[in-house]
């Protein structure tokens, strides 16, 4: 339509007729003292006396006065023909599409108007609720932390009237007095301990009892056996511990099971602190690492018994179960992993238990930071046979190799480790003076900053060291050496060198468990 009307537009500009009433109109434009009196047939043109005789001599001329009536006829012929029955009628019909398409776009602009201001409105009622939750959620957190002080005052209060009744009694109590205090003090404090991670039991226990290593293998590598000493000793009230990992030196993440539907994770923030405690409506807390980002920290856990990976923003862990990282549909997710560049390796299996078959599903995932699942390592290439028996947890060396502890009975695992194509790179099952009868549990697997890798030995109660390669090096903790542990099961070595080893309360604690955190010098 647009096209039409420009068309329109510039042939209508070229339709002018020009009048004038000057009297000058008449007379000739070569003979300024003559009029027109007649019309040359030959050349079409309108001439004088003095053109006749001159440049149009010889010519044929019609008069002027003759060609009055024809040329009447003729205007009057175009004016009710051409320009009132066809052009106007053409240049009506136009007009009419033309305002109609003024209304058009009228009509456009105010429904888009209209659509624009609805959109501002919505935009401005959803950014002032989002406020208003905001704002909400701002306050109920000052509440909680008032509340939380609150309580912590009143108990402040409580324990030193209690000190000052202590005082009292002992300066002017009678001996009944001293011994229902006692007795009442005893109910109150000592029978309620809190069973959470208690700081520092024990405190800097330095014990050297590993020189280090210097010599070079075979292959070429070059051993750095570190020096332990322990730090500290933590009670925490778990049966049992599936995963240890610190997001910081002093905040450190536990699952473990404290009871058939609980999970407990606490964080001690500092040293002397209490630990916090959470517990999940998924239950069951198997693993757990953490996610970095420039703009927030997420905590990626493995809720084994739903086949869910979850993240959880660390602002809200309190009170929110995070999002569904990756659903695994019919496999159990167990130990996790974050990759060097982000990616996240997950063991799990087709059932939660170790007894399996040829034909049951298990091994590892590789899933993009995303959450979209990118391989399933589970068989060896060639024979197609099954790579694990039961992977339970893994640990990515500075190398990039994946070293995954393979549970092969409740008493019984070993190292595979696969490359990032998932092909096997090697096996560790026991150190070389151990005899093939002797039961070697590994449990859990971590690495140092320079490759190390330590293996958890739960039956022997103690930890191996092998290199990157796979290669045994020492028994760095064990009932030989100084440092002695307990069925250790959950280890880490985080990156601010310290080894932590989660292990049986040698308080003979009944449901309890300890973490050790052990300082490493690699110097």
């Amino acid at each position: 339509m647009s096209h039409a009307h420009e068309d329109v537009s510039d042939f209508i500009g070229e339709l002018r007729i020009e009048t004038t009433d000057k009297p000058e109109s008449n007379i000739c434009q070569f003979h300024n003292d003559q009029t027109f009196t007649a019309k040359c047939k030959q050349c079409e043109q309108l001439v004088c006396i003095k053109c006749i005789v001159t440049t149009h001599k010889g010519h044929i001329f019609d008069d002027l006065v003759e060609l009055l009536e024809p040329s009447s006829v003729i205007i009057k012929q175009i004016q009710k023909e051409t320009l009132e029955k066809k052009w106007l009628a053409y240049l009506h019909k136009e007009n009419t599409g033309a305002q109609a398409e003024v209304n058009r776009v009228q009509e456009h602009n105010e429904r888009t108007r209209r659509e624009i201001q609805n959109v501002h409105l919505s935009l401005v009622e959803k950014i002032d609720s989002d406020r208003d939750t905001l704002l909400s959620a701002l306050e109920k957190d000052l509440a909680k932390a008032k509340d939380r002080q609150t309580k912590i005052q009143n108990k402040m209060a409580a324990v030193a009237k209690d000190l000052e009744v202590i005082a009292q009694t002992l300066a002017e109590g009678s001996t009944v007095d001293i011994i229902r205090l006692s007795l009442k003090l005893q109910s109150k404090y000592l029978e309620n301990v809190p069973t959470y991670l208690n700081e520092n039991i024990a405190s800097a226990r330095k014990t050297r009892f590993l020189s280090r290593v210097d010599d070079v293998n075979v292959l070429g590598e070059k051993h750095v056996v570190p020096e332990l000493e322990v730090y500290g000793v933590y009670q925490t009230s778990m049966a049992v511990l599936s995963t240890i990992r610190n997001l910081l030196e002093d905040e450190t993440w536990i699952a473990g099971v404290h009871s058939p539907q609980g999970i407990r994770l606490h964080v001690p923030r500092q040293k002397h602190s209490s630990a916090m405690k959470y517990k999940f409506r998924k239950t069951f807390v198997y693993s757990i690492v953490f996610t970095k980002s420039t703009t927030n920290t997420l905590a990626l856990m493995s809720f084994a018994n739903v086949h869910e990976i979850r993240a959880i923003d660390l602002q809200r862990v309190n009170d929110d179960d995070g999002v569904v990282f990756t659903d695994l549909r019919d496999m159990f997710p167990l130990g996790l992993e974050v990759s060097q560049n982000g990616d996240v390796y997950a063991c799990a299996s087709e059932r939660y238990s170790k007894q399996m078959s040829e034909s049951i599903k298990r091994g590892v995932f590789r899933i993009s930071k995303f959450g979209q699942v990118l391989n399933f390592f589970q068989f060896v290439e060639d024979t197609r046979k099954c790579l694990f028996s039961y992977p339970s947890c893994l640990t990515e060396n500075t190398d990039g190799v994946i070293c995954v502890i393979d549970r092969k009975s409740n008493s019984s695992g070993r190292v595979v480790a696969l490359n990032h194509l998932g092909k096997k790179v090697f096996t560790y099952e026991r150190p070389p003076n151990s005899t093939p009868t002797e039961d070697v549990d590994l449990k859990y697997i971590t690495h140092d900053t320079v490759g190390n890798i330590f293996i958890s030995d739960f039956s022997n109660n103690r930890v191996h060291m092998i290199s990157r390669s796979g290669h045994f090096v020492a028994i760095v903790m064990g009932p030989e050496e100084a440092i002695t542990i307990t069925s250790p099961a959950a280890l880490h070595a985080d990156e601010f060198g310290n080894l932590w080893i989660g292990c049986a309360s040698d308080q003979n604690l009944i449901h309890t468990c300890q973490v050790m955190k052990i300082k490493m010098n690699l110097k």
